[in-house]
């Protein structure tokens, strides 16, 4: 009963709705496969022996693959390190064999978490032996799990499966940095013990609601008076879907959200000099999440001088927005306000103030204003930054 729950909720948690992008044909055409293949016994098979020989593999038991991973309590890192190692061509409907028996583990293809040798050449992706201090790269210096070496081999693969694009397409690369960015590399730094801040204090709250948390918490409880193999394996396969059906929810938003808002605001910011001569102020012509992709696109793109403002239309209002930049993503200081003796005021008051017809408002901490047509609002800026 418990299986065939999270198998639906499994099934939800995938589900794809149709976007836009041109050239993506199928964002997901694994995600239904790979969300059955973490639960169906028909495509997964999750036990603590390497016996098979009474496996019927053409009745889409398995493909014939062995993933091995350590038994006893696990974490988030070998539930998703299983799961995407699954995803690949070539461990594609593995079996996943819970063991510490060296002898089995030197008999399957590929061992995860578990063994004391990394050797992608030998397909061999444990953390915890003496000497290890694998990262990532590209600017990530956080020790690699066993979850961060899978995605670190196979992301790039996975990815481009997911776009229809060849591996060495930029899309597939930026999406594949974004996910390990924000997904993988916590769970990294996580399993290897790593604070996410460099202080003494004690933290001001407990947060145990994090992905490996939730994992932690399908291993078998302590009273449940069955704590068999099988218990424990089945408890493997639930975390084996949340890992990762959160997994494939954080590709497909950035498919379908994170790349699309990336390519606008690197268009907007490639074209701003056209809208002012200062380089300073950036339109854009279709409102995204932009904050993020502005800080990173300036950063990689070594822009100078920075953008102080950004402009955008208000899709209930139709006005416009001026938008002073923050000096950093999470800091609500402004690189330059608007101008204090404008803060507070609205419409003609505002108006009168600043010389600029169609004005609407001003925040008082001068971090956003308003006009009711472009022009207005870009006159609104020229001045601000002249101020």
């Amino acid at each position: 009963m418990l299986a065939a729950c999270a198998w639906r909720l499994s099934q939800r948690a995938v589900t794809i709705l149709p976007r836009v992008r041109s050239q993506i044909l199928n964002p997901f055409p694994m995600a239904a496969a790979a969300a059955a293949g973490a639960t169906s016994p028909k495509r997964l098979r999750v036990y603590s022996s390497a016996a098979t020989a009474d496996v019927d593999y053409s009745n889409g038991a398995g493909s014939g693959k062995r993933v091995g991973t350590h038994n006893g309590s696990f974490h988030c890192d070998e539930a998703l390190g299983c799961f995407l190692i699954r995803l690949t061509s070539q461990f594609a409907g593995a079996d996943v064999v819970r063991t510490r028996d060296s002898q089995i583990l030197d008999s399957l293809e590929a061992v995860l978490d578990v063994g004391g040798v990394y050797d992608p050449s030998w397909h061999r992706y444990d953390h915890h032996q003496k000497g290890f201090n694998e990262v990532f790269g590209h600017g990530f210096n956080t020790k690699l799990s066993s979850a961060g070496l899978v995605y670190k081999h196979f992301g790039k693969e996975i990815i481009a499966k997911e776009l229809q694009l060849n591996e060495d397409h930029e899309d597939v690369h930026q999406v594949y940095l974004a996910i390990y960015k924000n997904f993988v590399e916590a769970l990294d730094a996580i399993d290897n013990g790593i604070n996410q801040y460099d202080t003494e204090q004690p933290p001001k709250y407990v947060n145990n609601t994090h992905l490996s948390s939730r994992v932690g918490r399908l291993n078998p409880d302590w009273t449940d008076p069955d704590q068999s193999p099988e218990k424990e394996n089945a408890a493997f396969q639930q975390a084996m879907v949340l890992a990762g059906s959160e997994f494939m929810e954080s590709v497909r938003f950035h498919v379908n959200s994170w790349l699309p808002a990336r390519s606008i605001v690197m268009e907007c910011l490639l074209s701003r000099g056209s809208v002012d001569p200062s380089g300073e102020i950036m339109v854009l012509d279709r409102f995204c999440p932009w904050k993020l992709h502005l800080f990173e696109l300036e950063q990689e793109l070594k822009i100078d001088p920075l953008t102080k403002y950004v402009l955008y239309q208000d899709e209930r209002s139709k006005s416009w927005r001026v938008q002073a930049v923050s000096v950093a993503p999470d800091r609500f200081e402004s690189r330059k306000a608007l101008p204090e003796k404008w803060r507070g005021m609205r419409d003609d008051e505002l108006s009168k103030e600043t010389g600029i017809p169609g004005c609407v408002f001003i925040h008082m901490s001068g971090f956003i204003g308003g006009n009711k047509t472009y022009e207005g609002a870009l006159e609104m800026a020229r001045a601000a930054l002249k101020c």
